[in-house]
């Protein structure tokens, strides 16, 4: 809570100030990102719940749409869904062929979800059959901008791939880290 002290010496509290407040206790703890993978259902009207922490992330205005590399539905807190839209808008003013993306994500983005007493958000019928088809269980997972919803068996497929292309993920880091020092020294 933010308490104002008026010219007259009088504490009021401010309602704009605890909304202030309260964005900046959710930007500071997104910094590290939404962290940690959960298994879900999906209800018989398409609601699934979303663990707690996420929902203290999220705030109350959320955007249900596809993720950047449209291969999942995300939920995003409504100022990283902003960021998306605003830089695909740049981009296809730049580019004419972004526009096709800037269209798709926009017209698979759900504004007026919120969750219900129970923790859950439903997930729009177009998502649902775009990316579960008839998936019971999901996997709920956080990444550093939004919360990424998969159906169980391609979190099955993700996994194999993963494991398949990085054997060895410390060695794929450092290699990485190489790259990156090597990119580095180059613009200096």
């Amino acid at each position: 809570m933010v308490k104002i002290v008026s010219d007259t010496g009088q504490n009021n509290t401010s309602e704009t100030g605890r909304e202030a407040q309260s964005a900046l206790v959710r930007q500071s703890s997104r910094r590290q990102g939404f962290i940690g993978v959960y298994n879900h259902s999906i209800d018989s009207k398409g609601r699934v719940i979303v663990p707690l922490p996420f929902r203290g992330l999220l705030g109350e205005h959320i955007i249900v749409g596809v993720n950047m590399a449209q291969d999942s539905i995300a939920i995003y807190p409504y100022d990283v869904w902003e960021e998306k839209v605003d830089m695909l808008t740049r981009l296809s003013q730049e580019d004419v062929s972004a526009e096709y993306f800037l269209a798709r994500f926009a017209m698979y983005s759900f504004d007026g979800l919120g969750f219900d007493s129970q923790g859950r958000v439903l997930l729009p019928a177009a998502l649902r059959e775009l990316f579960l088809k008839d998936a019971q269980g999901v996997q709920v997972s956080g990444t550093t901008e939004y919360v990424r919803i998969v159906s169980d068996a391609q979190a099955i497929m993700e996994r194999e791939r993963f494991n398949s292309q990085f054997p060895d993920p410390l060695k794929a880091i450092s290699d990485i880290q190489a790259r990156a020092r090597s990119k580095s020294r180059e613009s200096q």
